[in-house]
């Protein structure tokens, strides 16, 4: 399973060893001010990345961060060997990797599997990530990927290269789950006449579609028991 292991792994990639110090240290202690805290939210080790959209399942948020991480390195791959380009990958990094790092102040559990904490109601997560990071003096250029990640979305739109990357990183990775998880439950509805509430996690969803793929419903009907849906 991923864990915050897994991201600080990333984060010691960092060769500025400021950033490096910074972003290690947000990842171990991302708390925010006591009196920003309202009820009840989910702890960043289980949190997910949406209430029902992409990565919406435990540990959803770890798994999307570190797979934007991993398509963001990708994509300075190409833009250095294909195109030539130079991208800032110290920038890159960090910024992939704490883009969302709040949503988990935004989420609680709920019966029908996650909702708007309190918190979530009246602070979106890029508020929250960009007053955190001013406050802990990142470099600007960190905050203006975090805040642009969402493309034409956001409060700005990406206006450097590092910025462009995490952005498409993001989209490509949200895009990629939201596409699996409505095959996953699709699928499990056609082949077994039920609907799924919550998937344990993403590779969960991946297992069902490639079941399906390679054996129709029948191969997935053999392995159901054991892939332990709920």
């Amino acid at each position: 399973m991923t864990s915050i292991k897994a991201l600080l792994r990333e984060a010691k990639k960092i060769k500025d060893p400021d950033l490096r110090e910074k972003t290690i240290e947000i990842l171990k202690n991302p708390s925010i001010d006591e009196k920003l805290r309202l009820g009840d939210h989910t702890p960043l080790s289980i949190a997910p990345a949406s209430k029902r959209g992409h990565h919406s399942y435990p540990m959803g948020l770890i798994q999307h961060t570190l797979s934007c991480v991993k398509l963001a390195l990708a994509l300075c791959d190409s833009i250095e060997k294909v195109y030539g380009g130079k991208v800032n990958r110290d920038i890159v990094i960090a910024s992939a990797l704490l883009h969302d790092i709040y949503k988990f102040y935004s989420y609680q559990e709920s019966d029908q599997g996650y909702m708007s904490s309190k918190l979530g109601e009246r602070l979106d997560h890029l508020s929250l990530a960009i007053g955190e990071l001013y406050r802990r003096s990142f470099p600007l250029e960190v905050i203006h990927a975090v805040v642009a990640h969402h493309g034409k979305s956001s409060p700005i739109t990406p206006r450097t290269i590092e910025a462009l990357v995490v952005h498409l990183a993001d989209k490509i990775d949200s895009e990629l789950s939201a596409e699996i998880l409505d095959a996953a439950k699709a699928i499990v509805r056609e082949c077994l006449g039920e609907d799924v509430k919550m998937f344990k996690d993403g590779r969960q969803a991946f297992q069902i579609v490639l079941l399906k793929q390679i054996g129709g419903c029948e191969k997935l009907r053999e392995e159901w028991h054991k892939l332990k849906v709920t």
